[in-house]
This record gives structure tokens, sequence and C-alpha cells, in this order.
């Protein structure tokens, strides 16, 4: 009798196991919060940013962006943001 134990292997055809890990599966943030310690103004954009996963200087122009060609309503909807949102 040997030390040694039989395992049996998958073919390699299948599929990795899925990580049970918790630090994989975390969901994205659902709340949306002001990052004024990254932000620029109120830390709106930074916030956005956080809590959607995009880069935080593509949600600056963005907003630059449609305050030009939005006649300037995407400044209401910033300072509405930064008042509203803790």
């Amino acid at each position: 009798m040997s030390g040694k134990k039989s395992t049996q292997s998958q073919p390699k055809s299948w599929p990795e196991p899925i990580s049970t890990s918790t630090e994989s599966n975390r969901p994205m943030k659902t709340k949306l919060k002001l990052d004024k310690a990254n932000g620029k103004l109120m830390g709106v954009c930074s916030g956005l940013a956080n809590w959607s996963g995009m880069d935080a200087n593509l949600l600056r122009v963005i907003f630059v962006l449609a305050t030009i060609f939005g006649f300037g309503s995407a400044i209401i909807i910033y300072l509405a943001i930064g008042l509203i949102v803790d």
C-alpha cells in the first residue's frame, strides 16, 4: 500500500470551477455617494465614477460637453446631484 492518493482528473475541455471567494463575487456598490477626497468641485463626478465603474475624467469631460451643447442644463443636474446626494 503506497501513501499516494488516487485522484481522478477532469478532462481538459471542461471549464474551470467557479471560485467561491467572496472577494471576486462582490456585487457593485448600489449606493451613490460623493467622493469629496478625490473630487474637484463637489465630488460628483468621482462619486459617479466609483458608483458606475467609469473613469472620473471621462465623466468630467461628458459633463463639460453636456454643459456646452446642452445650453447649461448639465450645470443644474450637477448641482442637484451635489446637493441631494450625501
